[in-house]
């Protein structure tokens, strides 16, 4: 195997601790749009074997998939803030305005800045406004094995769910965001003990009664969820297979409420908020 011969080199294969990739670029204050006329696997941004990249200000609507794609989780620390996004997904399925993949280990110093590890240091998505129309399937699409993404302040409206996480990803963090007519606030895979998924401190309108979201409900590796606002035409919320009441009633989800669905502006006023600008 080629790539493991050139594991123990600096730079080559897997190994990135060298530090000569792509890191600390700036994407500032740019309007994009109409793209993918031709290349339909297309974002306004993309990045692979790159980190520690700021995106910020930026507006971007009407392409045929994501709008922002990171490839994989090559050291992290990338900041993603302040940003703009809607009409993706207009020509495919799955994904949504934002969409991460995580197939290949990759080794760097990133982390604390001194250890190679495969441990990536986390990337941040903060103060965003999204909406994930067309056939957006999520709001933030963490797929594929994606890890370490603090997601947070941000605005989210539409989509199946609000935060995604699959095959095997994990240490994904939610919270203090707003989901405006979301199916569920939530859907992700298992995680081990100490790596697990958290939903916390989140507002999320649904579009129906019943589970808000859909985890490991049990058993190490369970995900953390508590102090949730959720809307429902009902105030009729379930988790884990039960009313939110019962579930509480086991010590479970604590601060969590249900009520029924807010008026507009009681939304617009929570999105205002999570992202700093009242």
């Amino acid at each position: 195997n080629r790539s493991s011969d050139l594991a123990g080199i600096d730079g080559m294969g897997p190994n990135g601790t060298d530090g000569n990739q792509p890191r600390f670029n700036n994407i500032l204050f740019n309007f994009v749009h109409e793209l993918g006329i031709w290349e339909k696997q297309s974002s306004f941004y993309f990045q692979a074997k790159s980190c520690q990249n700021l995106l910020r200000g930026n507006i971007f609507f009407n392409g045929p998939r994501a709008g922002i794609n990171f490839n994989d989780g090559f050291g992290g620390g990338s900041n993603l803030t302040e940003n703009v996004l809607f009409n993706t997904c207009r020509e495919s399925g799955d994904h949504g305005p934002f969409n991460s993949w995580d197939r290949q280990v990759f080794v760097t110093k990133v982390a604390d800045g001194k250890t190679a590890s495969p441990i990536k240091l986390y990337d941040d998505i903060s103060k965003n406004f999204m909406i994930a129309n067309y056939n957006s399937q999520e709001g933030i699409d963490n797929d594929d094995g994606s890890c370490y993404y603090e997601t947070h302040n941000n605005f989210f409206a539409y989509s199946g769910n609000g935060m995604k996480n699959d095959f095997d990803g994990h240490d994904n963090h939610h919270h203090d965001n707003v989901y405006a007519y979301v199916g569920h606030g939530f859907g992700i895979c298992g995680q081990l003990e100490g790596h697990e998924d958290y939903f916390y401190d989140n507002y999320v309108v649904m579009t129906g009664d019943g589970d808000y979201g859909r985890g490991t409900c049990s058993g190490p590796g369970m995900t953390v969820v508590h102090d949730n606002k959720i809307f429902t035409p009902n105030a009729k919320v379930t988790e884990c297979g039960t009313s939110l009441a019962d579930w509480q009633a086991k010590g479970n989800d604590k601060g969590t409420t249900a009520a029924k669905w807010p008026e507009d502006e009681e939304i617009i006023s929570a999105a205002k908020k999570a992202l700093g600008i009242m």
